[in-house]
């Protein structure tokens, strides 16, 4: 590695790399109070939502938003002595989730024995044993309600929207209406993704004015920028303006991505030895970043972009992550045709990559389930069917060089 010496402090060394990944945490939640930026408004809607008998809430976003960061962080202010976190799964059923949660609150019970001389005995349990060998609505309402008389209870249930089985949806559904009908003291926190919270709210219209919605729009640019500024000085770091920019830029508003680029950016700093990020650790960054994004994300623009000969599908790939979106996240073939002729040089017209913009947002072929196609004939426009898509697009196309038209090729006024 660069710029080490005799006086190499290997104990040191190893010490700055453990912060670096305190600090920039891609691969999981930000649960650190101290490090947890932006999302202010939302922060404070859970704790006054936990502070509100019968109110629960719903947390929901796009992937790689921050969803879960801000209900752990919440979770940890709130402060409540019972605070069960759960990660659903595909396979969940009602009961399931249930038992697994109950199962992470833990129960004392003192005996005591008979005669002068008995002694005291303590057995341990978890509430699920509270649970009826049928688990409704209802014997879990009565389940935290016994809990509740001891502590109040704040559960976190992540990825509420993963298991298959409907019924799941339905029966949290029940469950948060009882709980706030009868004033428990619970506040339960749901967390998932938008298309989920139209489900949930169908089964019960009137759960609406107990069930808070908390919505996690794209992160501001002040609010990544302090991400990174927390991040770095944790981390002993410094970052340049540039470096701070461009990450932004990059993100599309998503923290991931920006945990993602430090985290690599801010490690090839201290393998170097050196205390600020730049320019070098940025090029570094997008390399390893690219390596670590999601598979699926990764396979599936490979399968789009891929091509045995020089083709336009990866320029009109980088030009739909380019163009700017409305309220709903979609972009129309004109923006598409600004973006391509400013990255190609170019001056195409939309018939000559309508095609492409056809095949991506096609249901079959290798390059179709890219993009979703809304609208009407003519006044057709687009999304990006994964929001982690857009960004990895970006540092792809900054990666390879291709955000910017090519150099002109200088004239030989010898020949």
């Amino acid at each position: 590695m660069d710029g080490r010496d005799d006086d190499f402090d290997e104990d040191a060394f190893f010490e700055k790399l453990k912060a670096v990944g305190r600090a920039f945490t891609p691969s999981s939640p930000v649960t650190d109070r101290d490090l947890f930026a932006g999302r202010q408004y939302q922060l404070q809607t859970l704790i006054i939502v936990e502070s509100q008998p019968g109110q629960h809430a719903i947390v929901y976003g796009v992937r790689g938003a921050g969803k879960t960061s801000l209900a752990r962080v919440a979770q940890s202010i709130i402060g409540s002595p019972v605070s069960p976190y759960y990660i659903c799964s595909a396979g969940d059923t009602f009961d399931s989730l249930w038992t697994a949660v109950m199962g992470q609150i833990h129960l004392k019970q003192t005996k005591h024995g008979l005669g002068f001389n008995a002694g005291v005995g303590v057995t341990t349990s978890t509430a699920a044993s509270l649970l009826t060998s049928d688990v409704t609505p209802h014997s879990v309402a009565e389940a935290l309600h016994i809990v509740s008389q001891i502590s109040p209870l704040t559960i976190v249930i992540d990825e509420f929207d993963r298991p298959h089985d409907a019924e799941v949806r339905v029966k949290i559904a029940d469950t948060i209406k009882i709980l706030a009908d009868r004033s428990i003291k619970v506040t339960v926190i749901l967390v998932g993704v938008a298309d989920a919270i139209g489900q949930l709210l169908n089964e019960h219209e009137s759960i609406q004015r107990s069930l808070i919605q908390v919505e996690m729009p794209p992160m501001t640019d002040e609010e990544l920028r302090d991400v990174i500024a927390r991040g770095m000085a944790a981390a002993g770091l410094t970052a340049a303006d540039s470096f701070t920019n461009e990450v932004v830029a990059l993100s599309q508003g998503l923290p991931h991505y920006t945990h993602l680029m430090c985290f690599h950016a801010a490690q090839s700093a201290v393998e170097s030895m050196r205390d600020h990020v730049g320019a070098d650790e940025l090029r570094v960054a997008l390399a390893r970043a690219l390596e670590d994004a999601s598979q699926s994300v990764r396979e599936r623009y490979h399968s789009a972009t891929f091509s045995n000969r020089e083709t336009l599908y990866k320029s009109v790939l980088l030009a739909c992550a380019m163009s700017p979106t409305d309220e709903v996240g979609s972009f129309g073939a004109p923006d598409v045709r600004d973006q391509l002729r400013a990255i190609t040089g170019i001056n195409y017209d939309i018939p000559a990559f309508a095609t492409h913009l056809k095949d991506f947002s096609s249901d079959d072929g290798l390059r179709g389930k890219i993009l979703k196609r809304i609208g009407t004939t003519r006044r057709f426009r687009y999304q990006f069917r994964d929001p982690l898509m857009p960004t990895y697009v970006l540092m792809r196309g900054r990666h390879e060089g291709l955000d910017h038209p090519p150099a002109p090729v200088p004239m030989d006024h010898g020949r």
